[in-house]
């Protein structure tokens, strides 16, 4: 009996320490970037943020030539790129210099901060 208890309450302090951390997990990775681009069945998309139009293209392409046709990529403000595991380990970095250089060229002074 007094083994069962002390499962039980084992089984309570595990439960609630998956719960109070689960909303600090990186399972939120996606919601808390500055931007948000979406591959779906083929078609990138931008749900949040801004991306130029020439940094766009050369995404696009770059992903149907990989034949990539659904995934999730996010930008945060401190320039750190997220990309979902639907997107080959071999395409992270060419993606990462499509989109960070264009966000150099396009911020004041070259992307450099005072």
């Amino acid at each position: 009996m007094p083994l069962l208890i002390l499962g039980i309450l084992i089984g309570v302090i595990v439960c609630s320490l998956y719960m109070t951390n689960r909303s600090s997990s990186s399972l939120n990775l996606f919601d808390a970037g500055e931007t948000y681009i979406v591959i779906d069945h083929g078609t990138v998309r931008v749900r949040r943020g801004f991306i130029p139009e020439r940094a766009m293209a050369a995404l696009a392409d770059t992903l149907r030539n990989a034949g990539v046709t659904n995934g999730n990529i996010t930008m945060s403000r401190d320039n750190r790129v997220a990309i979902s595991w639907h997107i080959p380990p071999a395409l992270h970095q060419t993606i990462r210099n499509i989109l960070l250089l264009e966000r150099a060229a396009a911020s004041p002074a070259g992307g450099c901060g005072a």
